[in-house]
């Protein structure tokens, strides 16, 4: 299991980091500041048709995010030894002190 959640972990931080650089390609439909980030390099090499495609990405990407986000709390919540975390607290025992005479 231990490296099904690794794996999981590095395709989450992968497909993280493509969602952003998506995202910031992506003509903005307010003062335009995505073209700082590459928007309008999306549209030269993409061609006119790059804000459908780039939205469908993002689209996809957001949904194999969900995804993978879900799969690993399974997997870490099958993988916890106790159900509660008092249960992995120590039991504390009083010693009494022995009356001297």
């Amino acid at each position: 299991m231990e490296i099904l959640y690794t794996v999981l972990s590095i395709l989450l931080f992968i497909v993280a980091v493509l969602l952003i650089i998506i995202i910031l390609m992506q003509k903005t439909k307010g003062a335009e500041i995505g073209a700082i980030f590459g928007s309008g390099a999306a549209a030269a090499v993409l061609g006119a048709g790059a804000s459908n495609i780039l939205t469908k990405i993002t689209y996809w990407l957001g949904g194999i995010f969900l995804f993978i986000v879900f799969a690993l709390s399974f997997i870490h919540h099958k993988t916890i030894k106790s159900p509660t975390v008092i249960d992995d607290i120590p039991a504390q025992t009083e010693k009494i002190p022995e009356k001297q005479e």
